[in-house]
């Protein structure tokens, strides 16, 4: 395996235009790979040295590109030092999600690291066909069709958020309790998931987290 450490930075500008990619390459390290990864997200993936500070590289990084492309509210996220190419790449993807989940939750003018991304960091890192393609297979019935099923799905999330209590989903969403426990039968029904069990029920929990960050995404 190769001792080469790669970061990655993603910068998200919705006012920079065709401004972004040449901001962010006159700022990246002599060296960097620049590729613009989606409509308005640029990333720049380059060689650091062991003792880097990531979070202190992509601030200094995003208060350059800010200035350069006139953008206060420009996002930014790093990932890595990651070793290798397969490194490099990962680091890529991550950053990129980061950065754009980031901004569609109001992140805005700041620098953020993938391991600040609390749970979705469980998900995210992979192929976008991938996390719906197993959001699908642990939601099943649930997802073909969301707007019929969005009251379960909103207990299911409850239910799960709020640690299996059934009264604190109950008071949560003003339901009765056997109300709750109803919509549970007809989730476990729907997904063929057992919800008294912890991995069923934590396979639910990535599930829903990665159609959230899904919709972020897209």
């Amino acid at each position: 395996m190769s001792d080469t450490r790669y970061l990655a930075v993603a910068f998200a500008s919705k006012s920079a235009n065709g401004h972004l990619r040449p901001a962010v390459t006159e700022a990246a390290p002599v060296g960097a790979k620049v590729v613009r990864t989606r409509q308005d997200v640029v990333a720049a993936v380059y060689e650091v040295d062991d003792d880097i500070d990531p979070r202190s590289e992509g601030e200094r990084l995003r208060r350059i590109v800010a200035d350069e492309a006139s953008d206060p509210d420009l996002a930014v996220a790093v990932s890595g030092p990651k070793r290798g190419a397969t490194g490099a790449h990962l680091a890529l993807l991550q950053a990129e999600q980061a950065v754009t989940l980031e901004r569609a939750n109001g992140g805005r003018g700041k620098t953020t690291h993938f391991e600040d991304l609390g749970p979705f960091r469980f998900v995210l890192g992979q192929p976008e066909s991938d996390i719906e393609a197993q959001s699908e297979r642990a939601l099943g019935a649930l997802l073909e069709d969301e707007e019929r099923y969005a009251d379960l799905i909103g207990t299911l999330d409850a239910f799960i958020r709020l640690h299996g209590s059934v009264n604190a989903v109950a008071r949560h969403q003003a339901l009765h309790r056997n109300t709750v426990r109803q919509r549970l039968r007809r989730i476990s029904q729907l997904t063929g998931a057992d919800l008294t069990s912890s991995d069923d029920r934590l396979a639910l929990h990535m599930a829903l987290l990665g159609r959230e960050a899904l919709q972020h995404l897209s």
